[in-house]
């Protein structure tokens, strides 16, 4: 197999992933708290190449030593785009945006999982074992935690108001007074390095773990932050922040290139097949 192949054929892998994250980009425009992925290549470098040596020289090297001729691009890193979206009002108090770093987290007790987003569309769910209190859950049943990790309850003697720095505040519906829970807060979390952050469907995300180093745990990149770091601002979402200008230039960019690219690896079989049947 020539260079010209390996060259097109590895770039034709790049460019088809290349593909998939634009697409995956432009598919979730609308879809509330979803952070782009920007994809990067990188040069793909030739194996050794055991020319023969004669007098500390490599017989026929054409490039200085210790440089080897590359074989084209392979994709690089994935990395999370953590830029702000456009807040979007919806008038629900609970309805939460992050203004600024960090992730909600959000509680599965039946499988003991903790789960990461930026998408604080939540709604009240009854709390079969204690009638008349209160979870606050997202569209996939998860709950919303708290800064100690613990589900947020509420009942329905009080109404619930959230301030700017996740501080629940409950007022009583006879009208008497306005009463802090000092213990509870809407709990938010730093990742320390978002690109530890595995896609699990649902605008959610875990830490992955063939991402942890030797010793490392989740809890080693998962900090608490404390009250202030963050603003909360409740009756609105945060929209995407894919630009799809952009991700539509990337993507007929790309295509062209795929293209380019599988025309080369057929003119490259062409070549082989002409040398094949000339040394017949």
């Amino acid at each position: 197999m020539n260079t010209s192949l390996y060259i097109s054929s590895g770039a034709l892998q790049a460019f088809q992933q290349k593909l998939d994250t634009t697409a995956n980009n432009i598919a979730n425009v609308n879809t509330t708290g979803f952070k782009q992925r920007d994809l990067s290549f990188s040069e793909l470098l030739a194996s050794q190449v055991n020319n023969q040596t004669v007098k500390d020289r490599e017989v026929g090297r054409l490039t200085p030593n210790g440089l080897r001729v590359g074989y084209g691009t392979r994709t690089g890193l994935t990395q999370l785009n953590m830029e702000q979206g456009q807040p979007l009002q919806t008038g629900n108090p609970f309805d939460l945006m992050i203004q600024g770093n960090g992730f909600f987290q959000i509680g599965y007790p039946s499988t003991n999982e903790v789960r990461y987003t930026r998408d604080g569309n939540f709604h009240l769910s009854v709390d079969s074992n204690k009638p008349g209190n209160y979870h606050l859950v997202n569209a996939n049943g998860g709950y919303l935690l708290d800064q100690n990790g613990t589900p947020i309850e509420l009942n329905d003697q009080e109404d619930v108001n959230i301030d700017s720095s996740g501080q629940i505040q409950l007022k009583n519906k006879n009208g008497q007074g306005t009463t802090f829970l000092s213990s509870q807060r809407v709990g938010l979390v730093d990742i320390q390095n978002p690109h530890v952050l595995q896609n699990v469907g649902n605008n959610e995300f875990a830490i992955d773990p063939a991402q942890l180093s030797n010793g490392a745990t989740a809890a080693s990149f998962v900090r608490v932050m404390p009250s202030g770091e963050a603003n909360i601002i409740s009756g609105s979402l945060e929209g995407s922040n894919v630009d799809l200008t952009k991700e539509m230039t990337n993507l007929m960019t790309s295509q062209r290139s795929f293209q380019l690219n599988a025309r080369a690896v057929t003119y490259a079989d062409q070549m082989n097949g002409i040398a094949n049947s000339i040394v017949k």
